[in-house]
């Protein structure tokens, strides 16, 4: 019986997916806010960002925080950048002229992106679609609103 329960145990933590370690970290500028980049995916023409946002705080009455990311628009604030050759990269949008995004919601100041509240000890995660660079171009900086540069981020091939 303990073996038959040992053997089960072992599957079912073989079956639970483990989310991906972040690519790195950044205290925003938040309290309890902390953003970790997932990774960027290169397919053919098109790169997918995915990150996640912490909110540490624990107190439940007062840990509430907005969160806002900011990737289209003429303020934008969310966008990547290759340093060799200067190119910045903004979100892709679609024949609606709406973010190839997890959200496009209208956020003020002529921007759309993400704004919503998380709770304390809670974990939100997002996407967005940019234009590809080239393919030899391997590393990218990461800028997110009130974070600094995620720098010499690398970029995978899907």
């Amino acid at each position: 019986m303990r073996t038959a329960a040992v053997l089960l145990l072992a599957t079912l933590a073989l079956a639970v997916p483990v989310a991906a370690a972040p690519i790195a970290s950044a205290e925003s500028n938040t309290p309890g806010i902390t953003v970790d980049l997932i990774s960027l995916e290169r397919k053919a023409s098109v790169l997918t960002m995915k990150w996640a946002v912490r909110n540490t705080n624990t107190d439940a009455a007062t840990g509430k925080k907005r969160v806002q990311f900011a990737y289209m628009g003429s303020n934008s604030r969310t966008y990547l950048v290759d340093e060799e050759s200067g190119t910045k990269y903004f979100v892709l949008t679609d024949k609606e002229g709406k973010s190839v995004a997890s959200a496009h919601n209208y956020i003020g100041s002529e921007m759309h992106g993400v704004s919503e509240d998380i709770e304390a000890g809670a974990t939100l995660r997002y996407w967005a679609k940019y234009p590809a660079p080239p393919p030899e171009v391997k590393v990218l900086t990461v800028f997110f609103d009130g974070t600094e540069p995620f720098e010499s981020a690398p970029i995978t091939e899907k």
